[in-house]
C-alpha cells in the first residue's frame, strides 16, 4: 500500500467521527442540514436507510442526501453509512460503563412490545388476509435488505401451509414473477420504512396486474399504502424504561408472521367465532334499544 493511500485511509477515518458532522454543519445549506439533523438524532436507525429511505425521513431529496455526504467529506452515502456504522461499533464495544439489562427484563420488555402490537391489529384484518391467501393463485412476498429474512421465514411457512409462494432476495426475480402474474394472484409487501424504492415499484406493478395487496409495514407512507387492500401496521412501543431496542430488530414482523400463519390455518374457525360474536352485540344492541331513557 502506497503512502498516498496510507494517509487518504487515515484521513478517511478521522471524519467519520460523529464530531466532523458537526464541525461541518454549518458549511451545509439548508436542505443539507435537514439531513444532517436526522443523522445525528438517528445514528443507530440511520445505518439501516438505503438512500431513498432517508431522504424520505429528512424530507429532502435523493440527490440532497448524497450532497449532504459528499459536503460532509464522504465519497458518498453509502461509505458514510458503512463508516458511521463501524465507529458506532467501536463506540459501543468501548463503552464500559454501560447498564447490561437482565435477561428477564429484556424479555418482558420485547412481550410488551408484542401485546402493544396485538392492541393494534384488528382479527377481522388477519382474517381478510387470509382469505385473500387462501383463495389466490399465487402470493407474491417482497422486501429487501434486512427484511429479506422474514420474507424467506413468511414465504416458506406459507408453502408448508399450502399457499403457493414465490419469495426471492433479489428484487430483479421479484420483478419477473409479477410481471409473469395476473389478477388472480396476491402480493404481500414488507418494509419497516415504508419506503424502501424496490418494493414500492413492486407494488405498483402488482396493482397495474390488478393483484390483491397487502402491505405489512412500521410506516404508514402513502407511496406504499395507496393501492393496498389490507394494511398491517407494525406499531411499536416507544421505550420508557431505558432499554434500547435495535431499529434492526424484526421480532415484531415474525410476530405478525405467525399471526398470519395461524389465521390461515384455523381461518374457519377464526371467521365462525367472529360471526358469533357479531351477531351476539347486534342482539344487545337491539335489546338496549328498547329501553327508555
Amino acid at each position: 500500500m502506497g503512502k498516498e493511500s496510507v494517509i487518504n485511509n487515515k484521513y478517511v477515518y478521522s471524519i467519520m467521527k460523529e464530531n466532523n458532522i458537526k464541525a461541518k454543519y454549518e458549511e451545509l445549506f439548508p436542505a443539507e442540514k435537514k439531513v444532517a439533523d436526522y443523522i445525528l438524532n438517528h445514528m443507530e436507525e440511520v445505518m439501516l436507510l438505503n438512500v431513498s429511505e432517508l431522504a424520505g425521513k429528512s424530507e429532502t431529496s435523493d440527490a440532497t442526501v448524497v450532497r449532504a455526504c459528499k459536503h460532509l467529506g464522504y465519497g458518498g452515502y453509502y461509505q458514510m453509512r458503512i463508516l458511521l456504522s463501524h465507529d458506532l461499533g467501536k463506540s459501543e464495544n468501548n463503552n464500559k460503563e454501560e447498564k447490561l439489562e437482565t435477561a428477564q427484563k429484556l424479555f418482558s420488555y420485547h412481550g410488551e412490545r408484542v401485546r402493544y402490537l396485538a392492541e393494534h391489529i384488528k382479527t377481522e384484518t388477519l382474517l381478510n388476509v387470509s382469505k385473500i391467501l387462501m383463495t389466490s393463485r399465487n402470493t407474491h412476498i417482497v422486501g429487501v435488505g434486512n427484511t429479506v429474512p422474514v420474507v424467506m421465514d413468511l414465504g416458506f411457512r406459507l408453502e408448508r401451509h399450502g399457499v403457493p409462494c414465490t419469495y426471492s432476495m433479489l428484487p430483479e426475480y421479484y420483478y419477473n414473477h409479477i410481471a409473469l402474474g395476473s389478477s388472480q394472484d396476491a402480493m404481500i409487501a414488507i418494509s419497516r420504512t415504508g419506503a424502501s424504492k424496490q418494493v414500492i415499484r413492486a407494488v405498483e406493478m402488482a396493482h397495474k396486474k390488478g393483484m390483491k395487496i397487502i402491505v405489512i409495514t412500521g410506516e404508514l407512507n402513502k407511496q406504499i399504502t395507496e393501492y393496498a387492500d389490507e394494511v398491517i401496521h407494525i406499531a411499536e412501543k416507544n421505550s420508557n424504561e431505558g432499554i434500547i431496542i435495535k431499529p434492526d430488530s424484526h421480532l415484531l414482523e415474525i410476530a405478525v408472521n405467525d399471526a398470519i400463519l395461524y389465521s390461515v390455518k384455523n381461518y374457519k374457525e377464526l371467521a365462525d367465532d367472529m360471526a358469533k360474536q357479531q351477531v351476539e352485540k347486534e342482539n344487545i344492541d337491539i335489546l338496549l334499544s328498547e329501553f327508555k331513557l
